[in-house]
């Protein structure tokens, strides 16, 4: 299949080099050109703006944040002058609103959307092991199978309304930032009671919390990655969208309001760039636990 892809961050990089292994003929492009060298090394064709990337079945976009995803497709004018035989499917997290500008204004120009964002880190996106929520048009979807399947482990059909996948996703991101912020009280708490967090860690994840959520995260937190895979700062935008998406449906979030002032404080107190589970470590700093 021929594909288009727009973003290369550490997300796109990896899924983009997974199609390429599975046989897919790619043509990529991103804001910096350095992130394409790689890709061309393995065969992808450089595009010199987002537009080059429109010649294919499918264009996929994984960019940062919804000003990025704005920027490429609506403010440029990208996504109603697409082809009306074009498919693009955004995997990135965005807010609800764009969600449907996006949606209306592939719409208008009579082309194809699919919103398909995924769970997962950048390691999870090189080995093909994604978890993808995906809605839109069922014509588009069945487009779209085998490349969900080059990219996931599994993928979940939510119907017509591509707003559907991202409110999950939202959700979800939503949840994962309550464990983080819990285990991190946690782990503070029997710290300064004498017990090793570590040995808390074995205890909840060998008994009803053996989630790979609370081991995963609980592992980072005690481990403090050198190399981020997912910021703090992108952490805060989860948080942001989740609070955006509560407002615009009228249900209250009151923890989300709490991890939002959370993860100011630790961006304003240099943790901005250290991976998201640095919150937990944030928490213990606050508490007067040892570093």
């Amino acid at each position: 299949m021929r594909i288009g892809f727009i973003g290369l961050g550490q997300m796109g990089r990896g899924m983009a080099l997974r199609l390429i292994e599975r046989g897919h003929s790619l043509s990529v492009w991103n804001r910096s050109r350095e992130a394409t060298a790689l890709l061309a090394a393995q065969g992808a064709r450089i595009a010199s703006e987002p537009a080059g990337t429109l010649d294919a079945d499918i264009v996929i976009s994984m960019l940062a944040d919804d000003a990025a995803v704005h920027s490429v497709w609506l403010a440029s004018g990208l996504a109603p002058s697409a082809p009306a035989t074009s498919l693009h499917v955004n995997m990135a997290s965005i807010g609800l609103g764009l969600a449907a500008q996006l949606s209306e204004s592939h719409r208008r120009g009579g082309s194809a959307y699919v919103s398909a964002p995924v769970f997962g880190r950048p390691e999870a996106a090189a080995k093909g092991e994604l978890d993808i929520v995906a809605a839109g048009p069922q014509a588009a979807l069945a487009r779209c199978t085998s490349v969900f399947e080059a990219l996931g482990r599994r993928w979940f059909d939510l119907g017509p309304d591509p707003r559907h996948a991202n409110i999950v996703k939202i959700a979800r991101n939503f949840v994962l930032a309550t464990i983080i912020e819990s285990l991190g009280e946690a782990f503070a708490l029997v710290q300064k009671s004498g017990v090793a967090p570590k040995d808390f860690l074995d205890i909840i994840t060998a008994t009803a919390m053996s989630a790979p959520a609370y081991r995963n995260y609980g592992r980072m937190m005690l481990e403090k990655p050198a190399q981020p895979t997912f910021s703090l700062r992108l952490g805060l935008k989860d948080v942001e969208l989740a609070l955006a998406a509560a407002a615009e449906s009228a249900v209250p979030l009151p923890s989300a309001s709490l991890l939002r002032e959370q993860h100011i404080a630790a961006i304003a107190h240099g943790y901005g760039d250290k991976d998201w589970a640095e919150l937990g470590n944030w928490i213990a700093e606050r508490a007067g636990c040892p570093r």
